[in-house]
């Protein structure tokens, strides 16, 4: 009897053994509802919890357990696959969440979302993740680009690695998705964005400041964009400054957001203009045929104390040094040419005088001439001939 008190002993201290993982447990999570696990009890598989929590577990192994996988084919389920570390929700039409389609520590939920690629995201409607660290989130995304990200309706990474490429919804979808009206990636390492209302940088909560990238085409729907914006920009931003839909870039210059105005010598600026010099050079990243014409930022500045730095020259400066010298020039034109009108009246005045004096000298000249009678006999025609002889001695004895 005692041998088998002894016995029994033994087996209750081994049984108490055996609990003390779950014991511990236990008094860690108080709120337990279930608890699902394997032999032994410290490797609990499944917990419920009274909150409404789940807590499921399980052993990795990178997916080379055959026939591991909770479930394949077409369905709508909840799906936690250990093995991959890898989890699902939602709905599947076909093979997406099968073994081969799964990759691991990766993630999809929504309508055929499929994240193939290993550390995959892929969520929304009929989403791909298919690349190493990939992500696809929206409609008709597809990330086939490694650490690649697609977003928003019929994105597409095109098997560019290291791209980002965003989507809006201003495509018509003609619902065949094999005709593909994708936004795709053009190159590797690139951000590329579908945005047909614009792209907006505000760097104020108020959207007071920022700059605005758009076609410069009206806006279509809801509408509430900031008061700085330039609806025939293809760049505006919150300073006034924009360039156009033609090309031209337009620098803010409205007299309410100047002051310290002073007035400007115009030969001054001749003068500091004469001694700036002006060469022919290249910028050292252009190619061997570009060339420039143009003062070097230190010389500008160093003649007209203009900018907030002597390493970069203004448009506004450049611009403003080339109509105050134009002005000048003008204005020294206007000078010349009143000087010249009054030159021209003087030399026109000295020459009618000249002119009378002429007439009256000619007309002494033919008075003081003796006037021979024409001999007996002599033809009309000859006396005529005779007298304009006279006067034609009289003439080049003026000259």
């Amino acid at each position: 009897m005692d041998n088998f008190y002894a016995s029994l002993a033994r087996r209750a201290g081994l049984f108490g053994l055996t609990l003390l993982p779950l014991t511990s447990l236990l008094a860690q999570n108080t709120d337990t509802l279930l608890i699902v696990r394997k032999r032994n009890p410290s490797e609990a598989r499944f917990s419920v919890f009274k909150s409404g929590g789940l807590l499921a577990g399980g052993t990795y192994d990178g997916g080379n357990t055959s026939n591991a996988i909770p479930a394949e084919g077409s369905g709508t389920r909840l799906m936690w696959y250990p093995e991959k570390a890898a989890f699902r929700a939602g709905y599947i039409n076909g093979t997406q969440w099968d073994n081969a389609n799964i990759g691991i520590y990766s993630t999809a939920g929504g309508y055929n979302a499929r994240a193939s690629g290993d550390y995959g995201t892929a969520f929304g409607k009929d989403v791909t993740a298919a690349n190493l660290s990939s992500t696809a989130l929206g409609e008709f995304c597809t990330a086939s680009g490694a650490a690649s990200v697609a977003l928003g309706y019929y994105a597409h990474t095109n098997t560019r690695q290291g791209t980002f490429v965003f989507a809006d919804r201003s495509v018509v979808d003609d619902g065949n998705f094999a005709t593909d009206e994708a936004f795709r990636a053009e190159t590797n390492h690139s951000a590329t964005w579908r945005v047909t209302n614009g792209f907006r940088i505000y760097t104020s909560s108020n959207r007071s400041s920022g700059i605005i990238f758009q076609s410069g085409t009206p806006i279509t729907g809801t509408n509430s964009t900031p008061s700085w914006y330039q609806s025939s920009a293809v760049i505006s931003t919150s300073t006034g400054a924009y360039l156009s839909t033609s090309g031209v870039w337009t620098n803010v210059s409205d007299r309410h957001r100047k002051h310290r105005f002073e007035t400007v010598a115009g030969e001054d600026v001749l003068a500091r203009l004469r001694q700036l010099p002006i060469t022919r050079w290249s910028y050292k990243v252009d190619k061997h045929h570009v060339r420039h014409l143009g003062p070097m930022a230190q010389d500008f500045h160093r003649a007209f104390g203009l900018g907030p730095d002597s390493i970069s020259i203004g448009t506004v400066d450049a611009d403003g040094v080339a109509l105050a010298a134009a002005q000048a020039l003008d204005a020294r034109t206007q000078q010349q040419a009143a000087r010249l009108s009054a030159l021209q009246a003087e030399n026109q005045e000295l020459r009618a005088r000249l002119d009378a004096l002429e007439r009256r000298a000619l007309a002494a000249t033919v008075a003081a001439t003796p006037q021979s009678p024409a001999p007996a006999g002599l033809p009309l025609a000859a006396a005529v001939l005779l007298a304009g002889g006279g006067i034609g001695a009289a003439l080049l004895r003026r000259r």
